[in-house]
């Protein structure tokens, strides 16, 4: 838990301190992040890191840019590619509304969003099948959206709170019964927390295909190297470049 505690203060003071990217230059590629961890976050001092921060890292390598990083809240991160302020954003869902001012880049460079559920070793035999949820209180994360039936389901016992790791913390006292999260991130962070003899994935797992873009803004000067962006990005994927980032982040967070 100490690592959280190390980049939550530095997380919160860049949020609210972040200058607006200055007007872009040649061979410059503005990205704005939003902070979910271990796609993207903040190191112990204050350096955007994270799996999708270094994918990125390789594809304007690629394409012969310099990377100039700004963390936001995901919305106003948007904001900032509409109207061209930022150039790029990873993590972005495919969304009619967001075809007006966004390219989605081809292919998606993820595939999956699988949900898993955590909760104390001794009880996850409690939760086999969706049904199961009924009969437990579940830790979620506040503005978050996990999978459809889920989010619409009145009969679910749903507890928010703005954190994963408060969640955990909430588990570890018997306060709610599962935690829910992305199944990578979850098992990153119970890693990098030393928790996985206290906490473990529950057998039901909701498993669902759902593509996930890098987009460019449709007013970046770098909108004109659309082909390119996309012709990189292919050779990326047919390369598991991105898979192999992901393993070395849960290996190393294993070590801790």
């Amino acid at each position: 838990m100490a690592f959280f505690r190390r980049v939550a203060p530095i997380l919160l003071l860049l949020l609210v301190l972040s200058p607006i990217p200055s007007k872009a230059e040649d061979g410059v590629l503005r990205v704005a992040l939003d902070p979910f961890p271990p796609w993207k976050y903040l190191n112990s001092i204050g350096e955007p890191c994270g799996m999708d921060v270094d994918f990125i890292d390789v594809l304007a390598k690629r394409m012969g840019l310099k990377v100039e990083y700004f963390m936001y809240p995901f919305s106003r991160a948007l904001y900032l590619l509409e109207y061209g302020e930022a150039d790029m954003m990873s993590g972005v869902l495919r969304r009619e509304e967001r075809e007006a001012y966004l390219h989605f880049l081809q292919p998606p460079y993820k595939e999956h969003s699988d949900k898993a559920f955590y909760m104390l070793r001794g009880r996850k035999d409690l939760l086999q099948k969706y049904d199961d949820l009924h009969r437990l209180r579940i830790g979620t994360q506040n503005g978050t959206s996990y999978f459809p039936v889920f989010d619409h389901d009145p009969k679910i016992s749903k507890i928010a709170t703005h954190s994963f790791e408060l969640n955990l913390r909430m588990l570890l006292a018997n306060r709610i019964d599962a935690v829910i999260n992305t199944e990578v991130a979850g098992d990153f962070e119970l890693s990098k927390l030393g928790l996985q003899r206290e906490v473990v994935k529950a057998p039901y797992i909701y498993r669902e295909k759902q593509d996930v873009y890098i987009v460019l803004s449709k007013k970046s000067p770098l909108a004109d190297r659309l082909d390119e962006f996309n012709t990189v990005m292919a050779d990326l994927v047919r390369e598991g470049a991105f898979q192999r980032i992901v393993t070395r982040y849960i290996h190393e967070a294993q070590k801790h």
